[in-house]
């Protein structure tokens, strides 16, 4: 059996890797430590859904009391829906089995709060979870489409209109920050709305074009506090390169604030996550213009194709467009002051774009002694930025 802890880290959740074919049970946690540091909980979906797609009879077991509550609050989290979704069987704590309609029951009112925009419901804490799952009744969810059907995707300025209400979810004091600059608040909403975009148009199929069975394309917005005496604590042993990112807008807070108790003031950020457990950008880049089944790409060609996906004028569409929706994303990253982890394939690539004046993509690997990491579902975009600099 693969076991997650409260604590896990992005390191556990990679190791796991290794027994994903030889461990048909998954066992995670009700709740992640702090909420899941900044890409966990995308990572731990992204990990269901190839563990699904990996072993025969995926099974979810359950921490907790010796009945259903247990799967109840399991399924109250968005690592939690997501795998229990992904998984054909369930079993509580003790190993009593519960049929997957049982456990779904459980999240129809979160599923119900999505639909009806009810964001503070979707999720505990200070955040916003947006799920649509393949083949379920209310997939196409109204904050993002027009209609309950494919193809309907709302326009660029209703997301605007969305990301403000979703900031408003995660943080009400924080929507004071933006009254007078709604550029920022536009560059975050085009932001998601570029993301989810792509994700729309590329993470519904296999690469083949094969509808799957069960998949997943999500928004998850969190609004979070680090003070620089716990960022040791909560950071820096999981994720080294957003450590260096934090200390240095710690770093610039303290340079700005006259007040002697600075460093250990909080910085408020908001983490913004799309993830989708589709092909991944390197297989659907492959699809079109090489060969999907092409398994014997080197680390530095995956990352290459990743970097073509956001080159402008680059597109996997089928259709005569345009690409660059991905291109603008690095801008708007830029204006942001943002911090980019993006997990896809066999490769984590993140980039600090706080560091530089410059919106070319230029990520370095995640871990630099493990550039290879093993094949995941899909696409995860983890951003994270400083609300009271975007804000200004």
């Amino acid at each position: 059996m693969i076991s997650f802890p409260q604590a896990v880290s992005l390191r556990d959740i990679e190791d796991a890797y290794s027994a994903i074919a030889q461990r048909q049970t998954l066992r995670l946690p009700q709740a992640l430590r702090y909420g899941g540091a900044v890409g966990v909980p995308a990572s731990l979906m992204q990990f269901a859904a190839e563990w699904s797609r990996v072993v025969e009879n995926p099974t979810l077991k359950s921490y907790g009391n010796a009945d259903s509550k247990s799967v109840e609050a399991l399924t109250q989290e968005p690592h939690g829906l997501a795998s229990v979704y992904f998984s054909d069987s369930i079993e509580d704590a003790t190993g009593s089995p519960l049929t997957t309609r049982e456990a779904l029951s459980h999240a129809v009112p979160r599923i119900d709060a999505m639909q009806a925009s009810r964001f503070r419901e979707t999720m505990h804490g200070r955040g916003v979870f947006l799920g649509c799952f393949a083949r379920a009744k209310n997939e196409y969810l109204l904050p993002f489409y027009s209609r309950p059907k494919p193809g309907s995707l709302r326009p660029r300025e209703e997301f605007v209109q969305l990301t403000s209400r979703i900031i408003s979810a995660c943080a009400p004091s924080a929507e004071r920050l933006f009254r007078g600059n709604e550029p920022a608040l536009e560059s975050i909403g085009m932001l998601l709305y570029e993301l989810f975009k792509n994700t729309n148009e590329h993470a519904v199929t296999d690469a083949k074009g094969h509808a799957y069975s069960k998949n997943l394309r999500a928004v998850m917005a969190k609004f979070v506090q680090y003070e620089s005496e716990s960022v040791d604590e909560r950071v820096v042993s999981s994720d080294p390169s957003l450590a260096r990112y934090l200390s240095e807008n710690f770093a610039n807070r303290a340079q700005t604030s006259a007040a002697p108790s600075a460093p250990t003031q909080q910085t408020p950020l908001l983490e913004l996550t799309v993830v989708d457990t589709g092909p991944g950008l390197v297989r659907r880049w492959l699809s079109r213009y090489g060969r999907e089944g092409d398994i014997n790409l080197s680390i530095d060609r995956e990352v290459e194709l990743v970097r073509a996906c956001f080159e402008l004028h680059a597109t996997t569409k089928d259709k005569n467009a345009a690409g660059g929706g991905l291109t603008y994303v690095l801008e708007t990253l830029n204006q942001l002051n943002a911090y980019l982890r993006l997990r896809t394939g066999r490769i984590c690539l993140v980039q600090d774009f706080s560091a530089s004046d410059s919106a070319e993509f230029a990520p370095s690997h995640w871990l630099e002694d493990r550039t290879e990491l093993p094949h995941t579902a899909g696409a995860a975009f983890s951003i994270v930025f400083p609300l009271s600099k975007v804000a200004r």
